[in-house]
């Protein structure tokens, strides 16, 4: 059984500072370059709570930290901070963790590396370790642009160098110029390095157990579409949902300017249960139901409404069928539906929510008393 621990260890003495009660940026910026003295083995979110109690600096988490972490808000923490600022252990507790800390208004947010958010699911203790190891190792580049490929050569090679059990996968496809260049810092970490990639070209990269996977961005972007969520919507607006489906996947959703005015208010509000479905099949449903495309771009995805005639026009979907062989999913519009089954499908929809209304019963879901209309 694997121990949920990290150990983080900085040395020396040092004292503990508490900022007033009217915490601003300015004043914890100033406590980030005091010294402290703490120590704690325990799960994250307390480890955040005794540093915010010993400093007076609050701390939060994305909720996408918890999503990725190995064990989410019971990843344990195992640490003792000695004569560092509190900049420092920050830096060294959040790096084993694959996290990084944002200064703000009032707090300081975790969030997660941008390689942590594009792996998409749990990360493993290797690959965290990953993580670790490429934010911890400068590149020492002799060249001053290097071509996207001698970057990952000279990143291989110092893996090698470092005696790690970590190897880079190179698979650019059709994404890149074979002699594109970057300009890479002199002085940049092998994470650092990557990122300037992510920046510059059409490729990405993410830990991927013993491998640091480069792969043209599209790629990386349905890899993540993949992931599974249960989710219910008992009548929300799509706006919400698209934005929900957004966040838990990590994925940027762009949406063409009046898109959703266009969509009839009737197929605004949306009635969907997930039960441990991709991403994919939510937007493919989304599209079934309200009409708006969507596409894959190495930006992330972008949804346009599809309807070329008048919204009120459009031919509603009212049912889908997956196809037992091949899980094809089909939609199927109104017009398509016999009238002698039209009573049928009714019926059957109306036992579906009912069931989702007992659900809600067991969960002690309690409905708001006022609806927000969509906007026309």
């Amino acid at each position: 059984m694997l121990k949920r621990s990290f150990s983080v260890a900085v040395l020396l003495m040092g004292l503990c500072v508490s900022l007033p009660a009217q915490d601003t940026s300015a004043l914890i910026n100033q406590a980030l370059d005091q010294p402290v003295k703490m120590q704690f083995d325990t799960v994250l979110p307390e480890a955040m709570a005794t540093i915010a109690k010993t400093t007076g600096v609050r701390i939060e988490a994305e909720a996408a930290v918890w999503d990725l972490l190995p064990w989410g808000q019971q990843t344990n923490i195992n640490a003792k901070i000695e004569n560092q600022t509190l900049r420092q252990a920050l830096d060294a507790i959040t790096r084993k963790l694959g996290l990084v800390y944002v200064l703000k208004d009032e707090a300081i947010e975790l969030q997660p590396m941008p390689a942590l958010q594009r792996l998409g699911r749990r990360a493993t203790i290797q690959e965290l370790q990953s993580l670790d190891l490429l934010s911890g190792q400068s590149l020492d580049l002799k060249i001053d642009r290097p071509t996207v490929k001698q970057l990952v050569d000279a990143v291989d090679v110092r893996l090698v160098a470092t005696k790690s059990p970590f190897a880079v996968e190179y698979r650019p496809g059709e994404a890149i110029r074979a002699d594109k260049t970057l300009s890479v810092p002199r002085n940049a970490t092998l994470a650092e390095a990557l990122e300037t990639m992510t920046r510059e070209t059409a490729l990405t990269w993410y830990p991927w157990g013993k491998t640091i996977l480069i792969v043209p961005k599209e790629d990386q972007i349905r890899s993540q579409l993949a992931k599974t969520l249960t989710l219910r919507y008992p009548g929300v607006e799509v706006s919400q949902v698209l934005n929900e489906l957004s966040d838990r996947s990590g994925v940027k959703f762009e949406m063409e300017p009046g898109a959703i005015q266009r969509i009839p208010p009737e197929f605004r509000i949306i009635h969907l249960v997930l039960d441990n479905s991709s991403v994919t099949q939510a937007l493919e449903t989304l599209s079934g139901f309200t009409g708006l495309g969507y596409v894959v771009t190495p930006r992330g995805i972008y949804l346009w409404n599809q309807s070329s005639t008048p919204a009120t026009s459009r031919d509603p979907i009212v049912g889908m069928i997956t196809l037992p062989d091949s899980g094809m999913v089909i939609f199927v519009p109104q017009s398509q539906v016999p009238p002698d089954m039209r009573d049928y499908f009714k019926q059957q929809t109306q036992k579906e929510l009912e069931k989702v209304r007992q659900l809600m019963a067991e969960q002690g879901f309690k409905p708001t008393t006022t609806t927000t209309r969509p906007a026309k």
